[in-house]
């Protein structure tokens, strides 16, 4: 099959985002294109408030967008409403953030299971996968470990787990080394690289961390609203 033949994991087109102010219309987002096929992972690179934010907000159904195109694993974005994009979040893509976002009062083992208990999975079901993918990124000692007891490095290996578990097609990534040393971010990375290459699923990079977006496959800066391709 050639690439012209592969459905896109996501395919953008003329995304428009922008706010209203009184009579003036501010664009975050003007006309932008993108795509990423299966397996890729693709970096959204630039400053801060140039719109990388918004634009994985917008490929996760967490924001609206004005005009244009959006299509992620199959869904359009288009027109749906609040139920239809809570079940495409829960069913389809996984989200990285930099803060980790781990829920306080449960163990490692419990925020890695939450998707698939809110995705309705038989609970031993959900600690067996959970188990596994915990001692995928070398936490299967920290499984009743609190966040609080957890390092920096540690609590973004299990929001790692934690996007990966269910297999989604589709992670999300939002600046998931931001909050660590070069150290901890050099072995994150690493650790991402190692699990896509096994796992497959597309992966988007939002980030201003140039060796963080080395790994990617194809780099694109947003500038002036739109995608430019970076030169590897």
């Amino acid at each position: 099959m050639t690439n012209s033949e592969i459905k896109p994991t996501v395919s953008v087109r003329q995304l428009e985002k922008y706010y209203q102010v009184v009579d003036k219309r501010y664009h975050i987002i003007s006309g932008l294109d993108f795509e990423v096929l299966p397996g890729e992972i693709v970096s959204v690179e630039g400053a801060s408030g140039v719109g990388k934010s918004t634009l994985l907000n917008i490929l996760g159904a967490m924001d609206s967008f004005d005009d244009g195109e959006v299509e992620v694993c199959g869904v359009s974005l288009k027109n749906l409403n609040e139920k239809q994009r809570e079940s495409f979040r829960a069913e389809k893509i996984s989200f990285i953030f930099q803060q980790h976002l781990l829920l306080p009062d449960f163990t490692a083992l419990e925020n890695v299971m939450m998707p698939l208990l809110i995705a309705r999975m038989n609970p031993s079901l959900a600690k067996s996968q959970a188990i596994e993918i915990l001692k995928k990124v070398g936490l299967g000692e920290r499984t009743e470990s609190f966040p609080s007891q957890l390092s920096g490095g540690e609590s973004a290996r299990v929001g790692v787990a934690r996007a990966l578990v269910g297999r989604r097609q589709l992670i999300l990534a939002d600046e998931p080394t931001g909050n660590l040393d070069r150290d901890n971010s050099r072995h994150l990375m690493d650790l991402i690289k190692e699990l896509q290459n096994e796992f497959k699923f597309s992966l988007i990079l939002v980030t201003h961390d140039l060796e963080l977006a080395s790994m990617a496959h194809k780099r694109n800066r947003i500038v002036s609203g739109k995608l430019s391709p970076v030169s590897l």
